[in-house]
């Protein structure tokens, strides 16, 4: 009976909770295409049941990837505020606002030389100068407006800021989204060359970036700041 409701504690745990007390359940997450970041309200049973995953299955690679160990599983809801916010700036921040250029100028070579084969990105190149539009936007209000609220002590006025950053979350989320369809979910063609292979290499590196950067805002930094 004991191990019946541990079991099932285990499944009601939502994926932000994972994520947030066990880091390295997000590379597991990630990796079965679950969505830790806006959608880490989600129990871990609902998101494997959606996704037709063995619940048991995942739970033995968080395991797994728990016993490894990394550098990088830093328990960032048990660090001061001030360091997480300069965590998510130097990490996340500063390298979005050189990636996403590079990236526009990769996809627009891959589609001016490619043009005529069917499985070339088009739009892309369109696509990610939107995102570079939406992401230093989102970027700038965070760093101008609502982290030096939260760095200031002030973080329990800040339910507006916090709400509006979240909407744009998702809306990040929804161009990830549009940029796997776009790609194919990023599947490289066999005689692609080496620009094509390095765009869609980096392109599953800045979803995987996003997704990290999105989680911790949602999952530990704004919950805590917000209460703190």
């Amino acid at each position: 009976m004991m191990s019946e409701q541990m079991s099932e504690q285990t499944l009601q745990r939502t994926l932000g909770e994972w994520v947030t007390a066990q880091p390295a359940a997000a590379q597991v997450f990630y990796r079965h295409g679950l969505d830790f970041c806006c959608g880490g309200k989600q129990s871990l049973g609902q998101a494997c049941a959606a996704a037709g995953l063995n619940a048991d299955a995942i739970l033995g690679e968080i395991g797994e990837a728990q016993a490894e160990g990394n550098d990088a599983d830093v328990r960032w809801d048990a660090r001061p505020l001030e360091e997480l916010i300069d965590h998510i700036v130097q990490r996340y921040h500063v390298p979005l606002r050189s990636e996403i250029p590079r990236l526009i100028d990769l996809a627009r070579k891959v589609e001016q030389v490619h043009a005529a084969k069917a499985d070339c990105p088009a739009g892309l190149a369109d696509l990610l100068v939107q995102v570079r539009a939406a992401v230093e936007s989102h970027l700038d209000k965070e760093e101008q407006i609502l982290f030096p609220l939260i760095a200031g002590g002030r973080g329990q006025t800040a339910h507006m800021p916090v709400q509006v950053m979240m909407q744009e979350h998702e809306d990040h989320g929804r161009n990830l989204s549009r940029i796997r369809e776009i790609t194919n979910n990023r599947s490289v063609p066999e005689d692609a060359c080496a620009t094509w292979r390095e765009l869609y290499r980096a392109l599953g590196q800045l979803e995987r970036d996003l997704m990290d950067h999105i989680s911790l805002e949602n999952n530990i930094l704004f919950p805590r700041a917000l209460v703190e």
